[in-house]
């Protein structure tokens, strides 16, 4: 399946596209692939883009529990360890609640998410990226984790 058919999204890339055809053969006639299924060495040109969140009740407390070489040299400070209450942006309420929709939708509706977003970088401005989310089940009803793919347009 093409994300831009099925989902109306145009990547900037074809690193969406990969990452979701990998994580839609690993799940198989699942919903949803387990974590256990999620083999590294098959993400290996996508690896720095991708980050692994433990899903919470909350949205917010969706923490990241590995954080790919490109997601850390994007932010000022590594994600990893940290959730995302810890990592919007305070005083922008409007775009933490649009962030805190996307996650609480992937965990709810128990499907993938694409959007695109645009972030300060330091001293260069904003980049823009595109950003999957991949919901992961142990039992195939609950989301418990996130495969998450940020693919900059200047990284």
């Amino acid at each position: 399946m093409l994300i831009e058919h099925a989902y109306g999204f145009e990547p900037l890339t074809d690193r969406p596209q990969r990452l979701y055809d990998i994580w839609d053969r690993w799940r198989g006639d699942r919903a949803m692939p387990a974590r256990e299924a999620v083999m590294p060495e098959e993400l290996r040109d996508l690896l720095a883009y991708v980050a692994l969140m433990e899903a919470g009740a909350d949205p917010a407390d969706c923490r990241y529990i590995i954080t790919g070489t490109a997601v850390d040299a994007i932010t000022v400070q590594s994600f990893k360890g940290r959730t995302i209450r810890e990592t919007i942006a305070k005083g922008n309420p409007t775009r933490a609640a649009e962030i805190l929709a996307l996650y609480g939708d992937v965990i709810a509706n128990r499907r993938p998410s694409f959007s695109r977003g645009s972030m300060a970088y330091q001293d260069r401005g904003y980049v823009i990226y595109d950003r999957v989310l991949l919901p992961l089940s142990a039992e195939g009803l609950k989301v418990d984790h996130i495969l998450c793919g940020f693919f900059y347009d200047s990284i």
